[in-house]
């Protein structure tokens, strides 16, 4: 058993306390988290519900623990991304694992890669994020990504997506 019936899972209230708690507008939010206003509203009709979009949580975890990288700043080179954080965008396990800890399937990475489909916001989010965190080393950087994904993955109640290969829960 994971840890997920010790904490709660990443619910909408929780964007909305992240959002007070620094000031932003509805609109601001929504485009840290590339999350569509039409989506945030839909979310918070049911705001103790857990929210199904990994990237949107582990942003919002990443974000509470390193409040720093919240400015924006334009990135979607993937590759470039990808070297950033360690990994080598042609090795199969790293497309796996980068896609994982970004709260994607691994083709997703493999569709970016190849130009067959957008990085949607949240995950454009979450790589300007993590690419604004001081850290020195590009393991840092991935080691922090990674741990914020396994704590989303525990707190959502999927089982280690990482050794799974996917972020589908277990039947």
């Amino acid at each position: 058993m994971n840890k997920a019936s010790k904490v709660q899972p990443v619910r909408p209230v929780d964007l909305e306390m992240w959002r007070t708690r620094h000031g932003f507008t509805i609109s601001a939010a929504c485009e840290l988290l590339g999350l569509q206003r039409q989506k945030w509203a839909e979310l918070h009709k049911k705001p103790s519900e857990p929210i199904d979009d990994m990237a949107v949580c582990i942003l919002l975890l990443f974000y509470l623990e390193h409040p720093e990288t919240i400015p924006m700043a334009r990135v979607v080179d993937i590759r470039r991304d990808m070297h950033s954080l360690g990994f080598n965008p042609e090795d199969p396990s790293h497309k796996k694992e980068y896609a994982i800890a970004h709260g994607r399937e691994p083709a997703a990475a493999y569709r970016w890669l190849g130009d067959q489909g957008a990085v949607g916001k949240p995950v454009e989010r979450l790589m300007e994020a993590v690419s604004r965190l001081d850290a020195n080393s590009a393991d840092k950087r991935r080691n922090a990504l990674r741990k914020i994904a396994t704590e989303v993955a525990d707190r959502q109640g999927v089982t280690d997506p990482f050794a799974r290969g996917t972020w589908r829960k277990e039947q």
